[in-house]
């Protein structure tokens, strides 16, 4: 459950009970720390505080801080747990699982996307933070007590997040939204929840857009243009390949390349221009493709696959197949595939993702992982095998 042992008997009971009045359960993180129950009680009483008690925010504003810069951190910890609280004040788990993604496609009100926007920068670049910023959050009709509070919120989340991840503990309830895990307040973030990081292959001093990335940050937003005009197909290919539909592709390339520019900002150059927009382009895929009413879940792996047709193929499948047209048959034969082996198999074999990275985007163990690719590749192949098969070989069970 954590890398600590937890004590055998809970010391406190009236220190959790804080949290079981006021979240209806007791969150194992405070569980995990009851080895120093006094530090318990000091962490109950600052929660019930500034939390749970009524305070110059909204119990609902400050509880979006809380998933806001749990998400900005990659924490998948806290948003399940506070999604739960959030139930019971009204919340549908939807939005609050978006605040913790995207805050700014979650329908929040003006002034709660302010307050988010400020918390959000105050976690992922601290050192940015100015009096412009302040008199942001002012201008939303925001008093100066609500200002200390959404500054103490976001430190109080902060220091959550770090004791979470230091002690290892696992989410109370299953996640529905998962995140890479990735340091607590770095200097500056990427786009969430994929991770900015450098591929052993990549040579990212000489990555070709880095000229364009550097106008595009001292604000030639013609510059933007040109990495769009780069990039827009293969982005495109990535997109529809995941979600089989030219349309929704569209929209979500739109999507991307919009998170692309408000985030761009924050790019530090640690991987390729190209490596960072393709996985906010897969996220945003991803995001749309959970989202589909008739979604076939990306959880369930109780199926079993046994290949049917058993046999050999051509030394050499271009002998009968142009590049081009084998290459249209395997991007034909990938669309059939079940959509939680087909997301697999684009993760890893056309995007190219490690198998770690790939786990974390779609929530999965890394052997689950595995398991999901090698279902599809075998999937695959015996869609393939009428195409190349020796005539005659091999055995039809």
């Amino acid at each position: 459950m954590s890398f600590l042992p937890e004590p055998e008997e809970e010391a406190d009971v009236a220190t959790l009970a804080i949290f079981k009045k006021n979240l209806g359960f007791v969150p194992r993180i405070f569980r995990a720390q009851m080895a120093r129950p006094g530090l318990v009680e000091s962490q109950a009483k600052l929660i019930d505080t500034l939390l749970f008690a009524k305070g110059a925010l909204t119990r609902i504003q400050k509880e979006f801080i809380l998933l806001g810069v749990s998400g900005a951190n990659n924490n998948s910890y806290f948003p399940v747990a506070h999604s739960k609280a959030l139930e019971f004040l009204g919340v549908k788990a939807q939005q609050s699982e978006q605040v913790a993604i995207d805050h700014r496609q979650a329908n929040l009100s003006e002034p709660d996307t302010a307050l988010l926007d400020f918390a959000r920068k105050l976690t992922l670049q601290p050192n940015g933070i100015s009096i412009a910023d302040v008199d942001q959050l002012r201008k939303a009709d925001f008093t100066d007590e609500q200002i200390l509070e959404a500054v103490l919120m976001t430190g109080l989340t902060n220091l959550l997040n770090s004791v979470q991840l230091g002690l290892g503990v696992e989410p109370d309830f299953k996640p529905r939204v998962t995140f890479p895990l990735k340091e607590v307040n770095p200097e500056i973030g990427s786009e969430r929840p994929m991770l900015e990081r450098p591929l052993a292959e990549e040579s990212v001093s000489a990555d070709p857009d880095a000229e364009f990335v550097a106008r595009v940050k001292a604000g030639d937003t013609d510059a933007f243009e040109e990495l769009v005009r780069r990039h827009g197909r293969r982005v495109y290919r990535s997109l529809i390949g995941l979600l089989g539909n030219a349309e929704e592709a569209e929209d979500a390339l739109q999507d991307a390349f919009l998170k692309a520019f408000q985030h761009l900002p924050e790019f530090e150059g640690r991987a390729r221009f190209s490596t960072w927009l393709v996985r906010i382009a897969l996220n945003t895929g991803l995001q749309r493709l959970r989202g589909r009413k008739d979604f076939e879940t990306l959880d369930d792996d109780s199926e079993e696959f046994r290949p049917r047709r058993i046999q050999a193929w051509q030394d050499n499948p271009e002998d009968l197949y142009s590049r081009e047209e084998l290459k249209r048959l395997v991007e034909t034969e990938v669309m059939k595939l079940p959509s939680k082996y087909r997301v697999a198999l684009m993760l890893r074999d056309l995007e190219e993702l490690s198998t770690e990275e790939a786990a974390n985007v779609l929530g999965l163990t890394i052997p689950g992982l595995k398991a999901r690719v090698l279902r599809g590749r075998l999937m695959l192949r015996e869609s393939m095998v009428v195409y190349f098969a020796k005539s005659g070989a091999g055995v039809n069970s």
